[in-house]
């Protein structure tokens, strides 16, 4: 601290600025100084909700085919080809003009009304038609792109623009009609178990607006997938509900629906029935909660819920006054990943362990949550505290505490709305809520304060959608509002922040539907002006047939560099020569921007970023530098955190700066552009996404591909080539405009420029191989590094950021000659970026990768084909094509970006391995549970004992290949190992205190095993697209799978101070069939044990201590009383552990002696009962409670050829029967059986 006050006050006496440690950007006023930066992170998880307006009777509506059809015949006619052939103009009859695309466009447009699918639904004959409508278009589109191809150079940039922006307009309409109308209906249609022809309009209006929100679902899974849950709340008129409470009688379903309500825990499948007065409202709640999984696979369980549930789709058919949907996509933030932990939840409590029975009609209420409620546990304790009410123990989630805020000041008698807002005022953290209710039907309430959350509510033409992100609504519409709950408004009246939405059914739609407030209660005027609208639509953001969109992105990253580099440049006849012209329009390259340059106004140019766009920023400034060769411009990449640092100089009316950004919205960059400009800079940004914040604060704007190339998954990947593609085509405008190259460096430089795709897919041709070496080394090691040298250092440091976004590991990125000198002795895995590099360097590069190897660290090196000088010391040599060291940042990039994901897919196929074995251990025990077993008879049983150790020998397999080196824990392993030993009935039980600090009885032993292995599946899971949420208190959930042992035994055991975790497994088992046979327990006698060795062997000091005698054994003398040596049967009880039946041997009594382990591992005490047997006990049960001494008995009497009958048991007393040895008893039975039986 004494260092920050000297520097402060140093800065203070020299400095004017206001200065600030550890801020953001976005917290401090424009003109401070800013040291050590912090960098916001978000977080989301993915909210949705839809309410349709209420609209009139339905009417069919015209389905225009022939206007369509007619259209479609004019796009033919109007193809690049026909119009050069007829020498037409190009720009205003290019595919039909504007005006006749966007006719198309409206045409089909409509067509996704719900009245207009619900006709293609009956029409077959139309729907055939639009299907062909559909292949019509797609060779339009195909045919004009190859035409375009090849024109391409020989156009004007106009004409080459108004081919492009059209040919994307037609891929816009084809899209639309192929998934968003056509595909949809097929959807919808899975949806119902009715035929088409049996689904009424109502029913296939309400099945749409469930399946449009299971589309939005499926996208915004990225943002967290391990739990999904959707509620439908209705109203229904009560004479209707009485015909559909009839229909459920008539279809034997009632028993059902009324089983479906008494659940005490809002899960899969709930149904909930509030009576209203004159109406009814019925809730239907699905969800799911798989830790690992595929993208897609939560929200295919749900449909195919809907799909199975007879009794919502028996309830559709009937006439809804309201309905509202919400649904929710999670990273598990806090609580167990758990059915019960899945949002949506509601405001069902427990009081004295039943469902809680209000007196007053308190409602529905049912919400979502992203963020955190920070005061979850303080509000909890007060909630309990005041109501004497508790929350299910199984739900552990901090969501549960927003309904009960909601349902306390609903109690208290004020509005509902109120109420919402008052219980969002009581939340500290940053949220964004969505909750819906029967109190208020028809409505949804949408809540955002703080930063890292954001809802966006979608303006359509038939229902308003709420989202958390903007894909997860413009299936439905482009026009939509942002909340900005984020923001803080200071006004005389006091500080206003955080904001309240409510979405109204009843309305028309736009705005008038929406009431807005603050949370202060202040409303909120809506205006025109707060309505925004996207270019993004669902054909941007659609995985297709992708694993992931990841891969998907990689995969498109050629054509994303290619449409960044086309159109951008001409080449002209000058003087006999051909004359290279580089174009940017004046929206990239402003004349003001151009003219500084040509005058030499600009001394200084500065690129920054953050991220893998400051890496991005890193790769242009060496570009530039390389092009504005023995230029006097001073060029260089700054980070934008840092920018604040180089404003102590006030005036930058020389400087240009250049923000690298993908999406235009990052905090940082932005703050840096605005404080940029306010010191005079000039300012530019090559983004990935047109209209977006930063476009609107620069003077120019170069667009990476086509202005809207969407990356869904958060590690980005075709962008970042694509601003490398842009900053080299800035770099030759530049290298133009300051004539400090001629024109054959700059047309070799795009013809080098131009074959990057090609030399990208090549790479991408490679993919097996890469995929090999990923998935045969990432998971051996568990130290990484990256290194590289010269240009390569680029493609190193951005190669880091991937494999640590990917495979969550700290990893440094390095020069390749520092490496030998930090840290070898960790035996790292290195990625060594070689590609490119020449002469001397490549030479060095090979001897450090000679010592990499020969200090044992695994070598993964990317060289330039022909390379052949690595093979010694390269684990892994992959090739990629030649190219200038200077596109080494695209080129070896690209591998390590394949081979990361690559790495990421090996390490979660371990976790997916682990999880298998999870459910299948889990599934398991229930069907066990379900056929009268409980768990106590499972772990002993010899098949479960198989499988686990049939897991084993591949889990221990997988150890020793070092599957798991790389992200298990050497405990998480340890642990493991055990654990399968034990529940394969490898290792004593008695030893498993010593490895776990608690008994091992069957339940302990389940519960530290699936805590185990949950804890490792976590480690081990990689869910690529998306952020893995390091939560607060995240586990992983596993439903209780066992029940109370009861019984007289049991229950003498419990008066006696001991209970069921104090006892052996076998032992539990042995107890539980003896009790079936023992009527009454006369007496008790508890023994202490002392003296035993560490490993709880008697010796021959070993001492036994009477503690307590009861009923008819406190008449009896003990001999513990006498001489406390232990011998005899005790000592033989407490050396094997075994449960002892049979007589006294000085008093002959019927006994039951059972072994305890009371203080630690091993017997310390001893329960002696004298017990009085059944006389009438069944045969099997007499069986089951001998054990193995009825298997004993039988081999003897079968020794002597006598044929075995199980009633051969009834000849004996059951005081003889469990009272004499197995010998003795045979011995009865062969001298008893008549002759000739043999």
């Amino acid at each position: 601290m004494a260092f920050l006050e000297k520097i402060t006050i140093l800065f203070k006496k020299n400095f004017s600025q206001r200065i600030y440690f550890g801020k953001s950007l976005k917290n401090v006023p424009p003109g401070s100084f800013i040291l050590f930066p912090a960098q916001g992170c978000q977080l989301n998880c993915g909210l949705t909700g839809i309410v349709a307006f209420k609209k009139e009777e339905f009417a069919i509506p015209k389905i225009p085919l022939g206007e369509i059809e007619s259209i479609i015949l004019q796009l033919k006619g109007h193809t690049y080809k026909k119009l050069k052939k007829d020498k037409r103009d190009l720009i205003g009859n290019y595919l039909g003009g504007e005006t006749f695309i966007k006719e198309l466009q409206n045409h089909i447009g409509n067509l996704k009304l719900t009245s207009s699918l619900y006709t293609l639904s009956k029409d077959a004959p139309t729907k055939k038609k639009l299907e062909k409508i559909c292949l019509a278009l797609e060779k339009v589109i195909g045919r004009e792109e190859n035409e375009h191809i090849k024109t391409l150079t020989l156009l004007p940039i106009e004409e080459n623009e108004i081919i492009l922006e059209r040919i994307n307009l037609l891929k816009d309409i084809h899209w639309s009609l192929k998934e968003e109308i056509l595909k949809n209906l097929e959807k919808v249609e899975e949806l119902s178990i009715y035929k088409n022809r049996k689904l009424s309009f109502p029913a296939f209006t309400h099945l749409k607006y469930i399946n449009t929100l299971f589309n939005n679902l499926d996208r915004l899974e990225v943002r967290g997938r391990d739990s999904a849950g959707i509620s439908v709340i209705t109203i229904i008129e009560n004479k209707d509900y009485l015909e559909f409470e009839k229909e459920l009688t008539k279809r034997s379903l009632l028993d059902e629906f009324l089983d479906r309500q008494k659940e005490k825990i809002l899960g899969n499948r709930c149904i909930t029935v509030n009576r209203l007065g004159n109406t009814v409202s019925i809730t239907f709640t699905y969800k799911i909660a798989v830790q690992i999984g595929h993208l897609g696979d939560n929200v295919k369980f749900l449909r195919k819920q809907i799909h199975d549930d007879r009794i919502f789709q028996l309830f559709i058919t009937f006439p809804l006054i309201y309905q509202t949907i919400v649904a929710h996509t999670r990273w598990a933030s806090v609580g167990e990943i758990s059915e019960s932990n899945c949002h949506p939840v509601d405001n069902i409590t427990i009081s004295n362990g039943k469902i809680h029975e209000s007196s007053d009609n308190t409602g529905v209420i049912h919400t979502c949550l992203n963020g955190d409620i920070d005061n979850y546990f303080i509000l909890k304790e007060e909630y309990e505290r005041e109501t004497k009410q508790s929350i299910p123990d199984e739900i552990t989630t901090d969501t549960k505490i927003i309904p009960l805020q909601i349902q306390k000041y609903f109690c208290q008698g004020r509005p509902i709305d109120e109420s919402f807002r008052l219980a969002v005022n009581d939340f500290t953290g940053s949220h964004a809520i969505a909750m819906h209710t029967d109190i208020a039907p028809g409505k949804i309430f949408l809540a955002q304060r703080g930063s890292g959350q954001t809802i966006f509510i979608g303006l359509g033409k038939e229902c308003y959608s709420a989202a958390s992100e903007i894909y997860g609504l413009v299936e439905e519409t482009s026009r939509y509002i942002k909340m900005e709950g984020e923001q803080s408004v200071n006004e005389s009246g006091g500080k206003k922040e955080g904001q309240i939405f409510i979405l109204d059914q009843e309305s028309s739609g736009e705005l008038t539907g929406i009431k807005a407030l603050y949370y202060n209660g202040e409303p909120i005027q809506l205006s025109e002006d707060i309505i925004k609208q996207t270019e993004i639509t669902s054909r941007d953001i659609d995985r297709q047939d992708f694993p992931h969109y990841f891969f998907k992105e990689i995969s498109e990253s050629p054509e994303s560099v290619e449409k960044t580099i086309q159109n951008r440049w001409r080449i002209s006849q000058k003087n006999g020569k051909r004359h290279p012209l580089i174009i940017l329009d004046h929206k990239a390259m402003p004349l003001v921007l151009a003219e500084a340059f040509t005058q030499n106004k600009i001394r200084k140019i500065l690129f920054i970023g953050q991220g893998t766009a400051g890496i991005a920023a890193n790769a242009c400034a060496e570009l530039l530098r390389y092009y504005l060769t023995n230029s006097s411009i001073d060029i260089a990449p700054l980070k934008a955190s840092e920018f604040s640092g180089s404003l102590l100089k006030k005036n930058l009316k020389d400087t240009l700066i250049i923000a690298i950004t993908q999406s235009g919205t990052t905090t940082d960059t932005n703050m840096a552009i605005d404080m940029a400009r306010q010191h005079g800079a000039y300012t530019m940004a090559i983004v990935n996404r047109r209209d977006s914040d930063i476009t609107f604060k620069v003077d120019g704007v170069l667009y990476t591909s086509n202005g809207r190339d969407v990356e869904m998954s958060v590690a980005s990947t075709k962008a970042y080539y694509s601003q490398i593609a842009g900053g080299g085509i800035l770099g030759l405008k530049l290298a133009q405009l300051t004539n400090k190259r001629d024109d054959d460096f700059i047309l070799g430089e795009l013809q080098r420029l131009m074959r990057i795709p090609s030399l990208m897919k090549e790479v991408l041709a490679r993919e097996d191989e890469i995929a090999r070496s990923a998935s045969t080394f990432a998971p051996t090691k568990k130290y990484w590094a990256v290194v590289g040298s010269g240009y390569n250092k680029i493609a190193a440091d951005e190669i880091r950021i991937k494999l640590s976004e990917l495979c969550y590991k700290t990893i440094s990125s390095d020069v390749v000659e520092d490496k030998k000198h930090i840290d070898l002795s960790s035996e790292p895995l290195i990625v060594i970026c070689a590609a490119g590099n020449r002469g001397n360097v490549i030479n060095d590069i090979i001897k450090d990768t000679a010592i990499f190897k020969a200090h044992q660290a695994t070598t993964i090196v990317i060289a330039t084909e022909g390379e052949e000088r690595f093979k010694p010391y390269a684990d892994s040599l992959i090739y990629v094509p030649e190219t200038e060291e200077r596109f080494s940042p695209i080129i070896t990039t690209l591998v390590g970006h394949l081979w990361g994901y690559y790495a990421a897919r090996a390490i979660n196929e371990e976790s997916r391995f682990l999880f298998d074995f999870r459910q299948e251990i889990s599934s398991y025990i229930s069907a066990s549970i379900e056929k009268g077993l409980d768990i106590y008879q499972t772990i002993l049983e010899k098949v479960f004992q198989e499988k686990t150790a049939k897991f084993f020998s591949y889990f221990k397999k997988r150890m020793e290949e070092r599957r798991y080196t790389t992200a298990m824990e050497l405990n998480a392993a340890s642990d493991l190992t055990l654990l399968l030993k034990y529940l394969s009935g490898r290792l004593p039980v008695s030893d498993f205190e010593l490895d776990f600090g608690v008994s091992g009885t069957a339940p302990n032993m389940f519960d530290i095993f699936f805590r185990s292995i949950g804890e490792a599946i976590n480690d081990m899971a990689r869910p690529i697209d998306a952020i893995k949420h390091q939560a607060k208190t995240v586990t992983v959930g596993t439903s209780r799978i066992w029940k109370p042992i009861e019984g007289l035994i049991f229950e003498s055991l419990k008066k006696n101070g001991f209970d069921v975790s104090n006892l052996l497994n076998k032992n539990v088992l042995v107890l539980k069939n003896l009790q079936e046979i023992i009527a009454e327990i006369k007496g008790e006698t508890v023994y202490e044990i002392r003296n035993l060795t560490f490993t709880g062997e008697p010796v021959e000091n070993s001492m036994i201590k009477l503690l307590k005698k009861t009923g008819s054994s406190s008449k009896l003398i003990s001999r513990a009383e006498s001489g406390n040596r232990l011998k005899g049967t005790k000592r033989i009880i407490v050396k094997a552990g075994n449960v002892f039946i049979g007589k006294g041997k000085i008093d002959n009594r019927s006994i039951l002696i059972i072994p305890i382990m009371k203080k630690g591992p091993h017997i310390d005490h001893l329960l002696l009962l004298d017990v009085a047997f059944n006389k009438d006990v069944d045969l099997s049960k007499k069986i089951k409670a001998l054990g193995d001494k009825f298997s004993h008995i039988k081999n003897i009497v079968e020794e002597t050829d006598l044929f075995w009958k199980n009633e051969y048991l009834n000849l004996l007393e059951m005081e003889e029967l469990f009272g004499n040895s197995a010998e003795k008893i045979a011995e009865f039975i062969i001298s008893f059986s008549p002759s000739g039986e043999s």
